[in-house]
Formats: structure tokens, sequence, C-alpha cells
């Protein structure tokens, strides 16, 4: 009984894991130019979205992560789990600034860490004060969702629920 209650268990977890992808790189740190091209890496896969070869789009977004921008597409990644890094063009119109990425993984989406994006051809809107010209508000730089942070909670609310759900079958 209690070998049945663990294997539920660690199948649950890896229900919730496969929802994800967790995007490695780019990461904290990390510096991409416009015009030239961007890594990405990451782990997991997407076999729980149905087509375990499934390309899932690749979104530039910024923002508080309470109220993400969309940018532009940078492309799309094949998260079926035989291929784990990719290169994308990055457009040479994006201004400089504060980035992440948003991959379209369901049914939540994957955030990558903030990373920064210079164009010395369109440098970044000034964030330093209160003051703007043109009626347009200073980009906010808080941190987005960390995929891996939201993974983990997502798994630990499966392994309670599901070993709660064994402990039933013990009593």
């Amino acid at each position: 009984m209690k070998f049945i209650a663990v294997a539920a268990a660690a199948a649950s977890l890896a229900a919730v894991s496969a929802q994800k992808i967790a995007i490695n790189n780019p990461i904290d740190g990390t510096v991409w130019t416009s015009g030239q091209t961007g890594y990405i890496a990451w782990t997991g896969n997407c076999a729980s979205m149905g087509n375990a070869s499934h390309a899932v789009d690749i979104h530039l977004v910024n923002g508080p992560s309470n109220a993400v921008r969309y940018v532009t597409t940078l492309g799309s990644l094949d998260c079926s789990g035989a291929i784990s890094s990719t290169t994308i063009p990055i457009p040479s119109n994006v201004t400089s600034g504060v980035y992440s990425l948003r991959v379209l993984t369901t049914p939540d989406n994957s955030y990558s860490s903030q990373f920064q994006l210079n164009n010395p051809a369109s440098p970044a809107v000034p964030t330093g004060g209160p003051t703007t010209t043109g009626g347009q508000q200073p980009l906010p730089t808080d941190n987005k969702p960390s995929s891996a942070s939201s993974l983990a909670a997502g798994s630990i609310v499966a392994l309670v629920g599901t070993v709660a759900a064994a402990f039933q079958f013990l009593l």
C-alpha cells in the first residue's frame, strides 16, 4: 500500500513537471545586441501539451511581472526534449532595455530571467526621474515570474495533494 502511495506521488510530480520548461539561458547578467543572434537553453519538454514535437512561440516581453507587455515574436523552439537549445535572430528595431522571454507553453507560459538588450542605434527610454517627453512613461524593470519557482510551487502543491489522497487509502 505504501509503495502505491509513493508511486502515485512520483507520477503526479512528474506530470506537473512536464507542463513547463525551465529557461536556463538567457539569465541575469546576459547581454544581447540587436542585429545579432541570441542563445536560448532550457530543460524539460512539452510532452504534456499533446504532440511531443510541439513547436512553441518565443515572445520578447518587458514590464512588471503583473503586467508583462508583448514586444515582438522572436521565433519558435522545439520543446520535444530531443533539443534543449537554439539561437534566434534579435531584431534591429528593438529599443535598448531590460527584457525577458516568454515561451508559450500550456497551461502556463514559461519565462526567462531578465536580461539586457542593447541597440546602439536605439538607446533605452530614461527611467531615472518622473519627467518624460511626448507623454511616454518610463518602462518599469520589476522581475518577471521565474519558471523555475513557478514549477517548484506547482510541484509541491501536486505532491501534497497526492500524499493527502494516498493517506485516505491507508486509513
